[in-house]
């Protein structure tokens, strides 16, 4: 059972699991290394660590505990975590990389993993292939989680894919997809989309109105990897974000924060980023 939880002044999450916890708080097993040392996403933090105790009795027939290495956030979410936060995840089944990740517990019967999120648009997301392949920021903040994450998260899982933005009429509209994943880094991370859709945004990633536009099918593309179908320029380089390009796009999450030039986040429901003040998109397996 999932059962720490990490407060600071302005950060709170849940992490996982016990035995991992013990592990940083026992000098002895660490050799007498400090905790930022083995962990060095605890800077910062590392005084405000709190083992909290949970009544597993009532817990016991609700939750799945054949597991203390969560994959996603539906396998916390089946673990009886239900509040909406950061988390730390193993989506390799083992130890070698933890990745940590912003989990929604509540929307749609929770258990979605946000494979990018800007809630403030402090972080810019113009950044190289090995950045997006690595991933980069704050999964409190401004985030990407990385291409190779997402592969490992979606790689032969019957995963949905959940896009919601916050417009700044305060409206929050959303599409699903019923199933996503991406290829493989050697297959440039290629966009795969099946199934209907559904929800308030309309669609602008399958069925565009334009082959020149539709996204399903695409390889990824950053500025020094112009893998688009654009044959004047890198579409990547000019919208300022990696992405899924064609030639170039009707649905752009990754683009220049509350600019102009930030065009189409997504033609169905707005054409210009300066409607937009956050936006999510989240996977969960089926």
């Amino acid at each position: 059972m999932w059962s720490t939880k990490l407060f600071s002044s302005t950060v709170e999450w849940e992490m996982t699991p016990v035995h991992t916890i013990k592990e940083m708080l026992t000098v002895e097993e660490q050799k007498h290394k400090s905790r930022t040392q083995v962990y060095p996403w605890l800077k910062g933090f590392e005084s405000d660590l709190t083992v909290l105790p949970v009544d597993n009795k009532n817990l016991h027939d609700k939750c799945h505990t054949n597991s203390d290495l969560p994959l996603d956030c539906k396998d916390l979410k089946e673990n009886c975590q239900t509040n909406s936060g950061v988390y730390v995840i193993y989506p390799y089944g083992d130890h070698s990389r933890p990745v940590r990740v912003f989990c929604d517990m509540e929307t749609m019967d929770g258990g979605w993993t946000a494979i990018q999120k800007r809630i403030n648009g402090s972080l810019k997301f113009s950044k190289n292939w090995a950045k997006y392949k690595d991933g980069f920021g704050a999964a409190e903040k401004d985030y990407w989680i990385g291409n190779d994450v997402i592969r490992q998260l979606t790689k032969g899982k019957n995963s949905g894919l959940y896009v919601s933005f916050k417009l700044t009429d305060g409206s929050r509209p959303y599409e699903v997809y019923d199933r996503f994943w991406i290829s493989s880094e050697a297959e440039k991370y290629k966009l795969n989309l099946r199934g209907d859709f559904r929800g308030t945004l309309g669609d602008s990633m399958m069925k565009t109105g334009s082959s020149s536009t539709v996204l399903n099918g695409m390889f990824f593309s950053t500025s020094d990897r112009d893998n688009d179908r654009h044959g004047g320029l890198n579409c990547a380089d000019l919208y300022k974000g990696g992405w899924w390009f064609n030639s170039c796009h009707r649905a752009f999450l990754n683009g220049k924060w509350l600019s102009r030039g930030w065009e189409y986040p997504w033609s169905s429901k707005f054409q210009s980023g300066t409607s937009v003040r956050e936006t999510i998109m989240m996977i969960k397996r089926h």
